[in-house]
């Protein structure tokens, strides 16, 4: 299983405030992993653990600046954590945006912070350690929306073709964005530095303090369009998929029950291969896709009453693979194996449906 910590914002700045007065950080509840087909309140439960962070960040953020004299550097704490591989490609993508859009509050907030601070050509230490908050919680934010990209590649990038380009756009400009704030971070080391020794801070280091947060202002521009614009290349590719697979036509039918039932079962293994690592490719979809139309037509024609109604299980699995919903496959092929009943004898001289 692939677990990853998410590193949210707001839970940042809490560790940061706990510090400063001595208290316990507070645990966020995990966010929900399950969920139904194009369904957006299970969209909007997947996305629960950091969506629930904004509603408090900015009395957080008021907070620890109010704090700033006592503030000791910030330590990692477990957050929730998401099973990753249980959520739809729709549900990671909702994922993705909001991280994207805390990444952008944030760095705005850290750019902000960074102007109101140097607007007289001075800074104390006071002011360097409540900028820090801002910059530490913009680089976690921008980190977070790194590694839900990566995640996206590893289990969804060899289906969602269509919409990679889109996707590295927003890579790009993310990298942009860690480059700008590891900028900072690296003046706010060096002025901090200056400050302890007490020696007088030269405006140069001011300017290029202010430099490097107006070069994280200007790598916001187009993110957020970006990314609205991968969205929607992106469910149209899972509707175009679907069309795709649900629109093959059999070219090779099972010629009695057995064969249709073997058929099925061919499927079966087929899709249970395609997705132990998994992930899914656009040639794994089409073999699956069209194995699964051949047996559907077999039990149509010899499955009687008792079998006919799975054929429509098979199309409800491959319509699922082709739109990213990986989980909702899984537990779907269970459920069409213990329907099938008992595995038939596999004919002397007759080749399977498996996976190379």
């Amino acid at each position: 299983m692939n677990r990853k910590t998410i590193p949210l914002f707001l839970l940042s700045l809490l560790v940061i405030l706990a510090l400063a007065c001595g208290s316990s950080a507070p645990t966020a509840a995990p966010a929900a992993a399950t969920s139904t087909p194009n369904n957006q309140a299970t969209i909007d439960a997947a996305i629960a653990a950091t969506a629930s962070a904004q509603a408090g960040m900015q009395a957080t953020i008021d907070a620890a600046i109010m704090a700033t004299a006592a503030l000791a550097p910030p330590t990692a704490t477990p957050g929730p954590t998401v099973e990753y591989v249980e959520l739809t490609e729709e549900e990671l993508e909702a994922l993705i945006n909001q991280a994207v859009n805390e990444a952008v509050a944030a760095t705005t907030q850290a750019s902000t912070s960074t102007t109101q601070a140097t607007s007289d050509d001075a800074m104390t230490s006071d002011e360097v350690q409540t900028v820090e908050v801002y910059v530490q919680g913009a680089e976690q934010a921008i980190a977070y929306a790194e590694e839900l990209l990566e995640v996206y590649y590893s289990l969804y990038g060899e289906l969602a073709t269509e919409s990679l380009a889109a996707l590295q756009e927003i890579e790009q400009e993310l990298a942009y964005l860690a480059e700008s704030t590891a900028a900072m971070t690296a003046v706010l080391v060096e002025i901090e530095n200056t400050l302890s020794q007490g020696l007088t801070l030269a405006v140069e280091t001011i300017n290029q303090l202010e430099n490097a947060a107006q070069q994280a202002v200007t790598g916001l521009a187009n993110i957020q369009s970006h990314t609205q614009n991968w969205m929607n290349l992106a469910h149209k590719g899972r509707e175009d998929r679907a069309n795709h697979a649900l629109g093959l036509q059999p070219d090779n039918i099972p010629t009695d029950l057995n064969s249709s039932l073997l058929s099925a079962f061919d499927f079966i293994d087929e899709v249970r291969g395609a997705l132990g690592d998994n992930k899914l490719s656009r040639d794994e979809l089409n073999r699956i896709a069209q194995l699964g139309v051949n047996a559907a037509a077999g039990l149509n024609q010899h499955g009687g009453p008792k079998l006919q109604g799975f054929s429509g299980k098979i199309s409800e699995i491959t319509g699922q693979l082709a739109r990213g919903q990986v989980p909702h496959a899984k537990r779907g092929l269970g459920d069409l194996e213990k329907g099938l009943g008992q595995r038939p004898q596999r004919p002397s001289g007759m080749g399977g449906g498996k996976r190379p």
